[in-house]
């Protein structure tokens, strides 16, 4: 009885100690996975963004064309403003 108890104990210390072995090599391909993801994503966000700067541009200019009217020039230029003299008391 006592060397099965013994036996049992020492199969799972080693069963323990390959899950903690497998879960250290899970942790790093998990790491690997999770950086691989985040520069897809860098990249997809870089797209995305060059594509909204070209869609703003396009738009903008779009709008100026539609609703924005050329300014005329006056008639004549603008002169400043003449200084008033003040009345001296």
């Amino acid at each position: 009885m006592l060397l099965a108890g013994l036996g049992a104990a020492s199969l799972a210390r080693k069963q323990a100690i390959k899950q903690i072995a497998a879960a250290a090599a899970n942790a790093e391909a998990l790491r690997a996975r999770a950086d691989a993801a985040a520069l897809e994503a860098g990249r997809k966000v870089a797209k995305l963004r060059k594509q909204a700067a070209g869609f703003a541009a396009q738009a903008e200019a779009e709008f100026e064309a539609r609703f924005l009217k050329p300014k005329r020039s006056p008639r004549r230029p603008a002169r400043p403003a003449a200084k008033r003299a003040r009345k001296r008391a």
